[in-house]
């Protein structure tokens, strides 16, 4: 693994020749050993028989000029060592956002959302949870699926985040098959992802159940997510024990306590498999730091990413600037110190 430095707009592939600057001090003592009987001026014939030699502050401010000539010399030298590289200049720049993320939210809307033990409750709480996270990402692709006995794609993976995020006010689902298809509903998000060709495609499924319908079970479609390179991060919503949910018995609305029933092994299974993490968010505090710790986790996996674009080898600034420098040096060694017999 190549090791990296910045220097000014640059990186560097081996940065441990910049060792050699340790023999800095080496190299001043040097220059003053070979220069100590030199003078430095400007030499000219007055009399046949005399001459003078002119020193001034101008010439003085030369001779320093030369000395840092070498100096600067042999720090270019030691940056072609290292073997400078940077991006190439077409290739995308990364915002503080990152890019080529293609993220779904698949988003169980099953009655029990309706809990209120996350205020004001699960549903509205991750609903508002993801529409700040969607409004802090806006490089990216994100889509949104629906389920709760069944599934749909509420929106297909969009930069249009305005649309996006009006869609994700819309749903309920009330006009949905009760029951948690939590395998279904992460195949649909996957037929999103499928067959694309960006780096980094992930899913964040969020549940408050046990899968209990379905035709697909979450490991079968946590298998094509690994298939698809997707990797999925879940969630459990809900507190531990008994929530409060809306009763809407013949007798007319009221309070009712529902237990809480999440299958943590089943959602821990898929993101091991996948290469995601699971959560558990117990308040709609805790959910949205869930979702936060997600996105840092992401934004880390593609400055990783970035690292295998493609890179400009070209020495060609380093080189004309040494070139340069050497020609200095050549010419003020050559004219401007004079000896004295």
């Amino acid at each position: 693994m190549s090791l990296k430095g910045d220097f000014f707009a640059y990186d560097f592939e081996k940065p441990y020749w910049f060792l050699l600057l340790l023999i800095l001090p080496l190299l001043f003592w040097l220059i003053y050993r070979m220069n100590r009987y030199k003078q430095f001026g400007f030499k000219y014939t007055n009399t046949t028989d005399k001459q003078q030699t002119i020193a001034s502050v101008f010439v003085l401010a030369l001779r320093m000029l030369l000395h840092s000539a070498k100096i600067l010399a042999f720090l270019i030298f030691v940056s072609i060592l290292a073997s400078p590289i940077k991006i190439e200049s077409d290739q995308p720049n990364q915002n503080q956002n990152g890019f080529g993320i293609d993220l779904i939210f698949v988003l169980d809307v099953s009655f029990s959302m309706q809990a209120m033990d996350l205020k004001p409750n699960r549903l509205e709480s991750a609903k508002r949870v993801i529409d700040d996270f969607i409004q802090q990402r806006s490089s990216d692709r994100i889509g949104l699926v629906a389920y709760s006995g069944e599934a749909y794609s509420v929106c297909y993976k969009t930069t249009d985040h305005n649309l996006l995020r009006s869609q994700l006010a819309r749903i309920n689902g009330n006009d949905l098959i009760q029951g948690t298809a939590i395998g279904v509903g992460l195949g649909t998000g996957i037929t999103q992802l499928r067959g694309d060709s960006t780096t980094s495609k992930a899913i964040i499924l969020l549940t408050d159940g046990k899968n209990n319908i379905g035709d697909i079970s979450p490991i079968e479609a946590a298998d094509l997510a690994v298939n698809e390179g997707v990797r999925v991060y879940t969630i459990g919503v809900g507190t531990n024990g008994y929530a409060p949910i809306p009763d809407m018995s013949v007798f007319g609305s009221g309070i009712g306590y529902s237990l809480v029933e999440i299958d943590e092994e089943i959602l821990n299974e898929i993101s091991n498999l996948t290469g995601g993490k699971y959560f558990r968010a117990t308040d709609s505090k805790s959910l949205k730091s869930v979702i936060m710790e997600i996105d840092k986790i992401e934004k880390k996996r593609l400055n990783k990413t970035q690292s295998i674009l493609p890179l400009s080898t070209d020495f060609s600034p380093f080189l004309n600037v040494l070139l340069g420098l050497c020609i200095v040096v050549i010419i003020g060694d050559t004219f401007l110190f004079i000896n004295h017999e």
